[in-house]
């Protein structure tokens, strides 16, 4: 067992005080000085490791404290379905944890070389319990992690890869411009499309002068266009 401060000393400069707002302002000194303490357990993992198999039981909050990891979905027919990269310091599933059906929804595979911390529910909910805000940015975690659960499932309703691309980017534009998060190979992955095919999309709306990009930034030139291409 050790305190937050443990925690906070282990990471230095990183945010592992990720659910209470009220610690995440503290100095090291000052954690130290404080009773919050956590049952937790250190695991290390290798890159291409799986830490978790879509279908195991959620008993503990994975946090995970250093590297990448990225989630897949595999459905009935073995496709394998690309859902995010995930960089550290984040919770893992944690949504999960309290659910009547708490199993991982996804493969949770190492990127790079990964640590993790994993807590016991018993402690999670005892920290619920004594720690008003540790509750309350538990819940808006999980809120907004559901909100990005609804933006990845409406673009997969988008029927043609030029309306997905059109929902994507709308949808991360201010003033024009857009900012993505990932490359092209990346994004098709996230779109479940096959690489040529998202190429072949992007270059002929900027072709048609609907979009202006370099990299993984752009402009929207045509914006009656793009909507018109969402539906």
């Amino acid at each position: 067992m050790f305190n937050f401060a443990n925690l906070y000393m282990l990471i230095m400069d990183r945010d592992v005080l990720f659910f209470c707002s009220f610690c995440r302002h503290k100095s090291a000194e000052d954690l130290s000085m404080m009773s919050c303490s956590i049952e937790n357990v250190a695991r290390t993992y290798k890159r291409e490791e799986y830490i978790a198999y879509q279908g195991d039981t959620v008993s503990s909050m994975y946090m995970l404290l250093k590297g990448t990891v990225k989630t897949e979905i595999v459905s009935d027919t073995g496709m394998t379905l690309s859902v995010e990269l995930i960089d550290a310091p984040y919770p893992l599933a944690a949504a999960f944890l309290f659910a009547d059906d708490h199993h991982f929804p996804v493969d949770i595979i190492a990127v790079t070389d990964c640590e993790i911390l994993v807590i016991p529910k018993r402690d999670v909910e005892k920290q619920l319990s004594a720690c008003p805000d540790f509750m309350r940015s538990f819940l808006t975690y999980n809120a907004n992690n559901f909100l990005t659960l609804s933006d990845r499932l409406k673009i997969f309703s988008q029927k043609s890869i030029k309306a997905k691309i059109a929902y994507y980017l709308l949808q991360r534009t201010k003033n024009g411009s857009f900012e993505m998060e990932r490359n092209v190979s990346e994004l098709a992955e996230y779109f479940g499309v096959e690489r040529p095919s998202l190429s072949r999309a992007f270059s002929e709306m900027s072709r048609d002068g609907i979009i202006q990009f370099s990299g993984k930034r752009g402009k929207i030139l045509d914006h009656k266009a793009m909507n018109e291409i969402r539906g």
